[in-house]
C-alpha cells in the first residue's frame, strides 16, 4: 500500500502498511523479492520511526517532570548524570526531535548493510542490497507501538527483530534458520563484546585498587 500511496492516500496508505507488516508480513515481505527502490521504504521507516522516538522521548521527558532526573545514581560522575538527565529533559525531547531523522537514517543503512553482508557470508543473499534495505524499512512498523508508555519500545524491538528474520527469509527466499543467524550474530557478537570489555574494564578497576592499597 505505501508504494501506491498516490493512489490510496498519504495517511491511508501508511495506515495499511502498518496495519500489514504487523499482522500479514509474509505476503508483504515476498513481495519485496522484487524491490521498486529505497526511496519508499527509507520514507516509511523514518516517519514510523521518528514518530516512535518521539513518543518514547515525550514521555521521558514528563517523567522527569512529575518526578525527577532518574540520573541519580551517577552522582560520582556529575558530566555524565547532566548529559543523561538533558537526554530525558524538554530541552532533549527538542532535540531529538528534530534530529531523529538523521539517526533512524544512518542506522537503517547500518542495520540493512551489516545483515546484507551477513547473508552474503553465510550464503543467503539471493538478491541485492536494495532487497535487504526494503525489509529493514519496512519491518520498523512495530515502532509506531513506542506511543504505548513503559513497554512500548521493547515490544517494538523485539517485534522488528522477528520481522528482519521473518522479512528476509521470505525476500531472499531462504530459510528461516539462516535468516536468524544473519540478524542474530551480529546482535551476539555485539553483546560478547560489551562483556569482554566490561571484564576488562572490571580487571583494570581491581588492579588499580590492589596498587592503591
Amino acid at each position: 500500500p505505501w508504494e501506491d500511496r498516490d493512489r490510496l492516500g498519504f495517511v491511508n496508505a501508511l495506515v495499511e502498511t502498518t496495519k500489514k507488516v504487523l499482522g500479514e508480513p509474509v505476503p508483504l515481505f515476498r513481495a519485496l523479492s522484487r524491490p521498486s527502490g529505497i526511496g519508499a521504504p527509507l520514507l516509511y521507516a523514518v516517519i514510523v520511526g521518528w514518530i516512535g522516538v518521539v513518543a518514547a522521548s515525550l514521555y521521558s521527558a514528563l517523567f522527569q517532570s512529575l518526578v525527577g532526573s532518574s540520573m541519580a545514581g551517577f552522582g560520582e560522575n556529575p558530566e555524565l548524570a547532566a548529559a543523561l538527565g538533558f537526554a530525558q529533559s524538554w530541552g532533549g525531547f527538542i532535540v531529538q526531535a528534530i534530529f531523529a531523522p538523521v539517526g533512524l537514517i544512518i542506522g537503517l543503512f547500518i542495520a540493512a548493510g551489516v545483515f546484507h553482508v551477513m547473508l552474503l557470508l553465510l550464503g543467503g543473499a539471493e538478491r541485492d542490497f536494495e532487497t535487504s534495505f526494503s525489509v529493514v524499512g519496512y519491518a520498523q512498523a512495530p515502532a509506531i507501538l513506542m506511543i504505548v508508555p513503559f513497554c512500548g519500545s521493547l515490544i517494538a524491538w523485539v517485534w522488528s527483530l522477528v520481522l528482519y528474520i521473518i522479512g528476509l527469509s521470505e525476500a531472499h527466499g531462504i530459510g528461516r534458520g539462516k535468516a536468524a543467524a544473519a540478524v542474530l550474530l551480529p546482535l551476539l557478537l555485539v553483546c560478547c563484546c560489551c562483556v569482554a570489555l566490561g571484564a576488562l574494564f572490571a580487571s583494570s578497576i581491581a588492579a588499580l585498587a590492589t596498587q592503591v592499597q
